[in-house]
């Protein structure tokens, strides 16, 4: 399968991370397509920069579950379209792009800093009036907790598996990355 590292900022974060086997927490920044925009010829109308105070690496998604619920029997299913290549890095098997692999805490807070349309900064409710919007975006749908349902509310996470190429800041023990 052929492997892609689109910049080298992707590149010095696989090489950073790709052997990490610690807990580890990150903080990061990356720019991707917001899932809820309408999409115009194969292009997403609204991208969002984003900012993760708290990423946790090396957390097993499957391990937090039987943590959190008490319930030792719980198994996660297994990765579809994508091969793990490390505790810390995931490969699409579509497309070849590195992922990092990483959890949210409830606690934890994430932040749009802008949303972009064709590049320009502009807010949610400007996409609004553009009428960039998905009907997701009015009427979103229940989410269930981790774990298929099984984790409370108050102690449910996020996971996220983001290409690397997408990161435009990363802070890793300490020393930030551009």
């Amino acid at each position: 399968m052929e492997t892609t590292i689109k910049t080298n900022l992707a590149s010095e974060i696989y090489n950073l991370l790709v052997n990490e086997t610690k807990s580890t927490v990150v903080s990061i920044e990356y720019i991707t397509d917001d899932s809820r925009s309408k999409t115009i010829k194969g292009q997403k109308q609204v991208q969002k920069h984003v900012r993760i105070n708290n990423l946790y690496l090396n957390h097993s998604y499957e391990q937090k579950v039987k943590n959190l619920t008490g319930n030792t029997e719980f198994q996660s299913f297994e990765l579809k379209g994508k091969t793990r290549i490390s505790n810390t890095i995931i490969q699409s098997d579509k497309t070849g792009e590195f992922l990092l692999d990483g959890k949210i805490l409830n606690s934890e807070s994430v932040h749009v800093i802008n949303y972009f349309h064709n590049g320009e900064i502009i807010t949610e409710s400007q996409a609004v009036a553009m009428d960039l919007w998905t009907n997701t975006y009015y009427n979103p749908t229940e989410k269930t907790t981790s774990g298929r349902g099984s984790v409370s509310e108050d102690k449910d996470f996020k996971m996220i598996t983001l290409g690397l190429s997408k990161i435009v800041k990363i802070k890793f023990k300490g020393i930030e990355y551009k």
